[in-house]
Order: C-alpha cells, then structure tokens, then sequence
C-alpha cells in the first residue's frame, strides 16, 4: 500500500486543511480588528490632542500612522502569523499521534485477515477498547473462531463420508472377491446381503444429498395442511414391536385441538421416526416414551409444539451441545451395534429448519432426554 493511501496520512492532512483555513480566517479577522480599533484608537487620541482641529478622517487616519505605529503594527502581524504556524504545527502534529494511535488496531485487523485469507483460520486480534473498532475487532474475532469451527467439521465430515462409505464397500468387495476365487457360494443368502449394503449406502449417500440442499435453500418440499397427531400416532403404532422387545411404555399426550401445519409429510415423517428410533435404541429396559402435542405462541405467531421424551439415562453436557453435528456420536468407536451413523439429528435439524420451524434438546443425566421442535400453524 502507497503511504498516500494511508488513513492515517488522509486523515492527518484533512485536519491540516480544515486548521489552516481555520487559523488563517481567525488571523485576518483579528488583523482586520486591530487595524480598525488600533486607527481608532489613534484618531480620538488627535482629537482628545487638539479639539479645535479640523481634520477630515481620511486625512487623521493617515496621519496617525507614523513609522512607529506601523512598525508597531507589523510587528503584532508577523507575532500572529507566527502564533498562527506554531498552532498549526502542534496541532498537526498531535493529530497525526492521536489518528495513527487510533488507527493502530486497524492495521492489527489486517494482518490477522491476511492470515485468515492464507487459510489460517482462528486468528483473533486483543480488543483493546470499546469503541466502533473495538466492536469491528470483535466481530472479527466471532468470525474467525466460526471459520475454524466450520473448516475443523468440514474435514471430519469428509473423514466420517470415507468412514461410512468404507464399510459398505469393503463388505461388497470381499463378497465379490471371494465369489470370484470360488470361496464364498454365490447364493441367493449372499446375493440378500450384498444388496442390503448396497442400499444402506443409496440411503446415506441421498441422506448427504439432501443434507446438502436444505443448507442451501434448495431442497424441494412438497407441503400440504396436515395434522401432526395423525403422524405421530401411526408413527408409534408401527414402531410398538420394538418397544414390546424392550418393554417399553409409550404413552401419548396429543392435543385434540391442534390446528394444522403445512407440511411436507415424508421429510417430518423422517424427523418423528428418527427421534423415536433413537428413544427406542438408546434407552434401558422398562423406561417410559411420553410423546405431546401443544400450541404456543412464539414472537406473536402460533406454533405447533411436539416433544418426545423418555426416562432414559439422559445424555452428557459435552456431547449434548454436538448432537445435531453431522456424523457425531457419543459412543466413538462408532459401532453400528451402539447406534446408526450419525447423520438422522442433523437431517432432522435441517428438515425442521427447512420448514421454518426450530427444533432443540433437553437432557439431564440419569433422568431423561426431551427432544422439541415446533412448527408454524397454518393461518385460519
């Protein structure tokens, strides 16, 4: 960057011109002053002098100024225009100080963006006041914590695709191959098997798909007025198989008088089987499913509110905060026995979020998890 470009030049030369002009127009209004009264003065001391002259003022004004009233008066000139420069130096020259000393954290900003933009996310810069750079400089910081935040996801979610599509693949490979060399018999058991991986991976790989698109507004819904209670009953009846093998309690606590919201039934149809699915698969023995429906209002609009809880274990704060990350599970060894793969709550978060809805978490350790989410009621 060019020193002419510089604020700190820019903004030290603007107070140079607005001084000077200032200074100089006070000068000549105080130099026209002083000539003024200084003749005045002059003239009613001729006066006071020789009361009976007659002297016109022309005549009287000239007369007074002798060499030594106008030595005198040069001499206050060249003491003011002198004042004036001495002013305008000092004054400059503070402002210079003061303006780069303001300017200082801007030039800390740019060296952390410059970083930021060489790929080195998570640079902050030490907020020294509270002024307007103080917050430029802290939001800087929120930005560049963000940015780290999502590049460190980024590359574990590119590590759990290659995680998650492995397993399927690998599985395909070692089938094939033993077929081929005549170990493993082709037969109709093996053929059944091979095609429920082969599926499972259709199923994530269009998981991540529509991931993707309803991060970018351009998932494709198809809403219609429906009863949210009609989901979740039949929901539950057909999940009831599962929770018999458990010994599991469902109970449902469904408003009667719930208005209908507009929604594409088979994305919130996937957000109510996973969340009972996980229920199902994550609590002990014996515990109690309770699911309800309500409406609330919320910034004025009326919602549909449903919750699924259950008296399981509960879930741990530091894993409770990363439940709706892409492939996070609180069991890390990621076996498939102990859980899916870890992608159905942020599909569930972004499906709800798609329907402009929000949906959250509640866990306390050893007395249950609560899963809401709500969605806008259609207008009567």
């Amino acid at each position: 960057m060019k020193r002419a470009d510089s604020i700190v030049v820019r903004l030290t030369g603007m107070v140079f011109i607005l001084l000077f002009l200032t200074i100089a127009i006070l000068l000549i209004l105080v130099n026209n002053q002083m000539d003024s009264h200084f003749s005045q003065y002059l003239t009613n001391t001729g006066q006071l002098a020789g009361p009976g002259m007659d002297h016109p003022m022309g005549m009287m004004h000239g007369m007074m100024h002798g060499p030594a009233e106008t030595t005198y008066i040069s001499a206050v000139h060249r003491s003011l225009l002198w004042v004036g420069l001495l002013m305008i130096g000092i004054s400059v020259t503070v402002s210079y100080f003061i303006v780069r000393e303001i300017m200082r954290p801007l030039s800390s900003l740019t060296e952390a963006v410059q970083k930021v933009r060489a790929g080195k996310y998570g640079q902050t810069v030490p907020i020294e006041r509270y002024d307007e750079v103080g917050v430029l400089t802290e939001t800087f910081n929120g930005m560049s914590e963000e940015l780290a935040k999502n590049d460190k996801m980024r590359r574990r979610l590119f590590a759990n695709i290659a995680h998650e599509l492995r397993t399927p693949l690998a599985i395909l490979q070692g089938n094939l191959e033993g077929m081929i060399d005549d170990v493993i018999p082709t037969d109709k058991k093996v053929l059944l098997s091979m095609e429920d991986e082969t599926l499972r991976m259709g199923r994530l790989i269009q998981d991540l798909r529509d991931l993707s698109l309803a991060e970018i507004n351009e998932l494709t819904l198809h809403k219609e007025p429906y009863n949210i209670n009609d989901l979740l009953e039949r929901a539950v009846s057909m999940l009831q198989p599962l929770c018999d093998e458990k010994s599991l309690t469902v109970r449902l606590d469904l408003a009667r008088d719930l208005p209908k919201v507009s929604i594409d039934v088979d994305r919130i149809n996937q957000v109510i089987y996973n969340l009972l699915n996980n229920a199902i698969r994550y609590i002990e023995k014996g515990c109690t499913i309770t699911v309800r429906t309500k409406t609330i209002r919320h910034d004025g609009k009326a919602y549909v509110q449903t919750q699924i809880a259950d008296t399981g274990s509960g879930i741990a704060p530091e894993d409770l905060e990363h439940i709706f990350q892409y492939f996070y599970r609180s069991e890390k060894s990621r076996n498939r026995k102990s859980g899916g793969s870890g992608i159905g709550l942020a599909l569930a978060q972004q499906f709800i979020k798609s329907h402009n809805g929000k949906i959250w978490a509640e866990s306390e350790v050893g007395r249950g998890t609560t899963f809401t989410f709500i969605l806008p009621a259609c207008s009567t």
